[in-house]
């Protein structure tokens, strides 16, 4: 991020309609000795040409405001800054990952909260994704008192199924596995393996296309879970220049 290319301290501005939001925020920035107080704004307006005039390293958004919101802020910013969303309302978190964010913080959040955030941009860590298999990959699985040889290059997916698993070839076979499906994910992950929702472990070398909602698959539609989005999100941001969503 911008951020954390930039030298200390980073100037923060802040863009919320509500003044105790501020006055919080600004109290906050000022016990952080990384941090410098820029500007801030009641409008995403009035602060859109100031960003981009004077290029601030992060930016304290509210996301629901009157006239412009957050999110609209960020999606036509022609400078790219560090972004933390501030918001009471959790349903706009995922447009927030969705638009690689660092973070969102829901109202009200303690000191040590924003601290965490504010260290996301200062420290960046390289986000936990599955790696891109470098070659044929195997893993052992037991069925029917038999422990087999699993070839991860043949698998499109694997799918919960009680404290079993099964998996889905690419020769069309199902197979039923002893394990469950948060073993599977530990040992498949690192090959090139995303979680997508609590039943469903998939090859991201066999993804067809994607929405919102869905993976299609060897054209099986497979959901993706409410608690996996940001982690999908993250997966697609490192391999593509594109937005997901």
């Amino acid at each position: 991020m911008v951020g954390a290319k930039s030298p200390l301290p980073f100037r923060c501005v802040i863009i919320d309609d509500e003044p105790p939001a501020i006055a919080v925020i600004t109290n906050y920035i000022k016990r952080m000795s990384e941090l410098q107080m820029a500007a801030a704004f009641n409008n995403a307006m009035a602060a859109k040409k100031y960003i981009e005039e004077n290029q601030p390293e992060i930016i304290i958004s509210d996301i629901k405001m009157p006239g412009k919101s957050g999110i609209d802020l960020v999606k036509g910013l022609a400078y790219q800054p560090s972004v933390i969303f501030a918001s009471a309302y959790d349903q706009f978190a995922i447009h927030g990952y969705e638009l690689g964010v660092i973070d969102f913080l829901r109202k009200p959040f303690s000191f040590q909260r924003f601290s965490d955030a504010i260290h996301k941009v200062i420290h960046p860590k390289a986000p936990l994704l599955p790696e891109v298999p470098k070659k044929d990959p195997f893993i052992f699985l037991k069925a029917d008192r038999v422990i087999h040889r699993v070839m991860l290059s043949q698998v499109f997916y694997f799918q919960a199924f009680g404290n079993y698993c099964k998996a889905f070839f690419t020769d069309g076979s199902v197979r039923v596995y002893n394990s469950k499906i948060s073993s599977v994910e530990e040992l498949v992950k690192p090959h090139g393996f995303l979680r997508v929702h609590k039943s469903f472990v998939i090859s991201t070398a066999n993804i067809q296309s994607i929405s919102i909602q869905m993976i299609m698959i060897n054209r099986t539609q497979l959901p993706i879970g409410e608690s996996y989005k940001k982690m999908v999100v993250s997966y697609f941001k490192s391999t593509s220049d594109i937005g997901l969503f």
